[in-house]
């Protein structure tokens, strides 16, 4: 093999690594308006993981942080900021090309998942035995989302009774339009065999990033 020969195989390998690699860091999710308000404000606003739990092998079998997260698609992790009063969560994401159903525009149904995703936070902080179970979710898209760029989901708890979390939630683009709006109603089962107890898991979430509270 040629020097030239060898420099292009090497070039050709290098090219398909960095294919596999994100392209953007949460350093630049953090740099984003919504993240700044958060940042500046550190007795109301603390960072929280949005993947949970961090093990990779728990992680792959789950489908956002699994199968939705990589280059071009979720390529970078979320970042989540939690309110003190844990009813209120900042939701910064990069959503990229391969997320689309129209050309560049967003699929609905990736926003109704990360809708699912993100509006279960102020249900599994605030409902009994911080476990959250999907009873419903309603989606009402204004505008289209174009893929390739940040976005800022806000959610916060509306109503609780007993067992039950009423949750709203809404998607913006980088410059603060509303592209679409969700209503979601959680709820903590009655069997408790039926999912784990996560009260214990909530301290250790909240102790991932250092904070004022």
């Amino acid at each position: 093999m040629t020097d030239a020969e060898m420099h292009k195989l090497l070039e050709g390998q290098v090219d398909a690594i960095d294919a596999k690699l994100p392209r953007m860091t949460d350093a630049e999710l953090l740099q984003s308006t919504a993240a700044r308000e958060c940042l500046d404000n550190p007795d109301e606003w603390k960072r929280v993981p949005f993947f949970w739990p961090r093990s990779d092998i728990k992680r792959k079998s789950a489908f956002v942080p699994g199968t939705m997260y990589a280059e071009n698609k979720l390529s970078v992790e979320p970042v989540v900021f939690m309110n003190r009063d844990r009813k209120q969560f900042v939701v910064i994401t990069h959503i990229g090309k391969e997320m689309c159903g129209h050309d560049d525009i967003v699929h609905g149904g990736v926003q109704a998942t990360l809708f699912d995703e993100i509006t279960a936070r102020p249900a599994f902080w605030n409902l009994p035995r911080n476990v959250a179970l999907t009873a419903s979710l309603k989606i009402a898209y204004h505008k289209p989302a174009i893929a390739d760029q940040i976005f800022v989901f806000r959610t916060h708890l509306a109503k609780m009774e007993g067992r039950k979390a009423e949750i709203a939630a809404q998607l913006e683009d980088s410059q603060g339009n509303l592209l679409s709006e969700a209503e979601a109603l959680y709820i903590s089962p009655k069997n408790a065999t039926l999912v784990q107890d996560q009260t214990s898991q909530v301290e250790k979430i909240e102790n991932v990033f250092p904070g004022n509270f």
